[in-house]
């Protein structure tokens, strides 16, 4: 995710009097640690930019560990997030004050943007989630890129074609071509939004029949996976050897919010013994 700045952000000046501004927008706990992975790759630039924050769900511990300064109110709902909430979350939501909050997002992120402006400072939006901080990205008039956390089209195809979907609900998320839909892909297609960054190649492909800039780097979630054991007796000198030698190895990742993930442990653990 290095080449994100480069690709999307960077200043043609090297000068570290004008480094671009930049404002991190997710929606989620796991995101906010996504893009605190990706902020950690551009803080090692040369000339990196000044980075700041708002997470629109929670209160953005991943940020303030890196000592991010955040421009608006941050609070945690009661339903901890936008994207596994059901109606009786929603009022309950609703009740402890998302849509005063949302409003008050809307304006910090559209307030920062102005001053920035005014300033006559280089300026981006980096959205980290899925459409509701795209979302917000398009709405802050700056140009933007979009990291997607939330689809990947192995969901609903392979590099063969379409899986088959029983449910009337799974044939729904692929009903335009894409597991983007089109209202998502349209704010992909804008002329502010630099670069969008899937989780995988496949998606990057599909993405790219429309006038999207999709590009395949890589999915950050993986960056930092590093083992606790010892690898090197899994490596020879001979490279050729060493493929053909070291084992196979899986992480199984059962995902990052209770309860869901302890759901999804118990899944992954009963289909390991079959």
């Amino acid at each position: 995710m290095n080449d994100l700045y480069r690709l999307s952000f960077a200043s043609n000046s090297s000068s570290a009097d004008s480094r671009l501004q930049l404002l991190v927008l997710s929606n989620g706990h796991g995101e906010d640690v996504i893009a605190a992975r990706i902020l950690q790759a551009l803080l090692q630039q040369p000339y990196p930019p000044d980075i700041f924050a708002l997470p629109l769900v929670g209160e953005g511990h991943a940020y303030q560990k890196l000592n991010i300064p955040l421009i608006g109110t941050v609070r945690t709902m009661p339903s901890g997030g936008f994207v596994y909430m059901d109606g009786r979350q929603l009022a309950r939501d609703v009740r402890g004050g998302l849509l005063q909050l949302t409003w008050s997002q809307i304006q910090a992120v559209r307030r920062w943007v102005r001053s920035q402006k005014k300033l006559n400072n280089q300026n981006a939006v980096l959205a980290v989630g899925d459409i509701v901080p795209l979302l917000f990205a398009y709405i802050s008039g700056a140009k933007y890129a979009f990291v997607g956390t939330a689809k990947s089209e192995y969901y609903v195809r392979d590099e063969v074609g379409i899986l088959p979907r029983t449910s009337k609900a799974a044939r729904w998320e692929n009903f335009s071509g894409s597991i983007y839909h089109p209202w998502e892909r349209w704010l992909m297609s804008r002329r502010r939004c630099k670069a969008v960054f899937p989780r995988d190649g496949l998606t990057a492909k599909i993405l790219n029949q429309w006038p999207i800039p999709a590009l395949n780097f890589g999915n950050p979630m993986m960056d930092g996976l590093e083992p606790r054991f010892n690898t090197q007796q899994l490596y020879s000198i001979d490279s050729q050897q060493q493929e053909l030698t070291r084992p196979l190895m899986i992480t199984l990742l059962p995902g990052s919010r209770p309860p869901e993930a302890y759901k999804n442990w118990e899944i992954m653990m009963v289909g390991c013994l079959h």
